[in-house]
């Protein structure tokens, strides 16, 4: 039944076994491109998705591993994304059965290059399958922060620091959110049992840190303006309806902080900004020795789980990514010190356990 099936089955010349990255790539250009002027002359500018895709199907199912896509179906625009005319292949590595393609796109109009990153595993029956495809507007293997810059970002971080005070709003309590397993019953959120996980160590060897949403391109860049002491130190999480409430790093475990004051970067307040729903805390060191290519697989590898993580950029566990909350927004980042002002914990409240008072101040629950 299978043989009579296949033989009845629509046959396109892209179907056959491709023993070779470059050209699995090569076809899968060529058959999108294929598929978009199709779609692009019978529609003009009145966009039918239904159409678009039926013909972006037969792409994903020619040219990708299972559960793997070219993710067009859902946008379509006037200028092609993968065009054979101009997208030409720069590199390819490969290893055992996983390899990976770079290629270059250069826009004439706009006198830059846009790169795509293809990833690909063999298949003994199928031949090469792309299983992703990543974008850049800098070269792939580029260090995410230009080495001209290093010296002057490690600057911005000093060992006495002066610690910068919290918003009048905010009246929050890393003791009171990072208790053992509890139950809770505020209003806004239903019932439900908040829980306390130690999930390991992070290792901080240039003693300079960073917090930024690391699923977005890094412009900018400042670390914390204070800076801590080498160590491997344990980071913990309270989490309620499967959403992190709070992540912290312990520079002490043998204290409670007392206090607290903005954990902030030299032209910042303490408050850290995501729309790629994480925030990360790292060594800003190994950030330095990171490339776009490397940062981008580590992002999505960590979207797999989708759970509080550590994660190796350069050295092993010298990052920590979490979910945020309820999502993108705006969260705050705190110094908590003991009675000397001497620095216990570094902490991210991401806002669902607190309370607002009659008079606008946010407490922790």
């Amino acid at each position: 039944m299978k043989k009579i099936i296949d033989f009845f089955r629509k046959k396109n010349k892209y179907d056959d076994v491709i023993d070779s990255p470059e050209d699995r790539v090569t076809a899968f250009i060529s058959h999108w491109y294929e598929q978009w002027s199709k779609a692009q002359r019978k529609m003009g500018n009145d966009v039918d998705f239904d159409y678009w895709v039926d013909l972006i199907s037969d792409v994903d199912g020619a040219h990708f591993a299972a559960g793997s896509s070219s993710g067009s179906r859902n946008s379509f625009g006037s200028k092609a994304d993968y065009d054979p005319n101009v997208e030409k292949i720069t590199e390819c590595d490969i290893q055992g059965n996983v390899a990976s393609v770079s290629t270059e796109i250069y826009e004439e109009a706009l006198k830059s290059s846009k790169y795509h990153v293809y990833d690909l595993e063999f298949d003994a029956e199928k031949g090469w399958k792309i299983t992703a495809i990543s974008t850049f507007f800098h070269p792939p293997k580029s260090p995410v922060i230009d080495p001209d810059e290093h010296a002057g970002i490690f600057s911005m971080s000093i060992s006495d620091a002066p610690f910068m005070g919290r918003e009048d709003h905010i009246n929050l309590n890393e003791n009171t959110l990072f208790q053992a397993e509890r139950n809770i019953n505020i209003p806004n959120l239903d019932e439900g049992v908040a829980k306390l996980e130690r999930i390991g160590k992070l290792r901080i060897r240039s003693g300079v840190l960073g917090i930024l949403d690391f699923g977005y391109d890094i412009y900018d860049f400042e670390p914390l303006q204070r800076k801590v002491n080498l160590g491997d130190y344990p980071v913990e999480t309270v989490t309620i309806h499967n959403r992190v409430a709070g992540i912290r790093v312990k520079f002490n475990d043998s204290e409670q902080p007392v206090k607290w004051y903005a954990a902030n970067t030299p032209s910042g307040n303490g408050v850290y900004g995501v729309d790629a729903g994480n925030l990360a805390i790292f060594d800003v060191g190994n950030l330095m020795g990171l490339s776009r290519i490397k940062k981008e697989r580590i992002f999505n590898e960590w979207c797999l789980n989708g759970k509080p993580e550590l994660v190796s950029m350069v050295d092993e566990d010298d990052c920590v990514i979490s979910t945020s909350g309820f999502g993108d927004g705006a969260y705050p980042a705190f110094w908590g010190v003991n009675a000397q002002d001497e620095v216990i914990s570094l902490y991210i409240d991401f806002m669902i356990l607190v309370r607002e008072t009659e008079n606008g101040l946010f407490e922790s629950v």
